[in-house]
């Protein structure tokens, strides 16, 4: 297999593996299917977003997913093991705050990494103010909901806490998705 095909694999088997372990957790808690579908979903949509925005593949981007894909994979394990009754009583209320800070801290990482990846300025198609605008502006929305994602888990029960968490998670993206797509017109 050409090392081309073999940069691409890698991200591609790893976000299978988040899809899957969502499924399963999907699976097991059914009464939080939005959670899970949109864990599942939101790496590809990342990826794509990341190579839109390069205008071609970049090792750097799929090897950032890649990792992403392991830094995910770990807090799905942890809430298999909570689903499956692996821990119980004070145990499972200290399993699930505890990944729910670890998300939350997720994003404020990829919040702070994203906006220090700018792209090259000298892409033709499109104005690299907007394109810089947009990085800085994904940066911000990731922390602030990572910091809402904190708070809701330090604040809120169990319940109430994974429901506002993954909307604020879920309303960051999707604002981060709207500015990319008027970021996207020509010059």
């Amino acid at each position: 297999m050409s090392d081309k095909v073999m940069r691409a694999v890698y991200p591609m088997s790893a976000n299978a593996l988040v899809a899957g372990l969502a499924l399963t957790v999907w699976l097991l808690e059914r009464e939080l299917w939005f959670v899970w579908t949109g864990v599942a979903v939101m790496l590809p949509i990342a990826w794509g977003v990341l190579e839109g925005l390069r205008n071609a593949p970049s090792d750097e981007v799929r090897r950032s997913i890649f990792f992403a894909s392991f830094m995910l994979a770990f807090p799905l394990l942890f809430t298999i093991g909570i689903s499956i009754d692996l821990y119980d009583g004070q145990a499972r209320t200290l399993a699930s705050n505890a990944l729910g800070l670890l998300m939350g801290g997720v994003l404020i990482f990829m919040g702070n990494y994203i906006p220090k990846r700018l792209p090259p300025l000298d892409d033709a198609e499109f104005d690299p103010v907007r394109v810089q605008a947009v990085h800085r502006f994904t940066g911000w929305a990731f922390v602030l909901a990572g910091l809402g994602y904190i708070a809701a888990w330090l604040i809120l029960p169990t319940v109430p806490a994974n429901i506002v968490a993954t909307a604020l998670a879920l309303i960051a993206s999707g604002l981060v998705l709207a500015r990319r797509a008027l970021a996207r017109r020509p010059r």
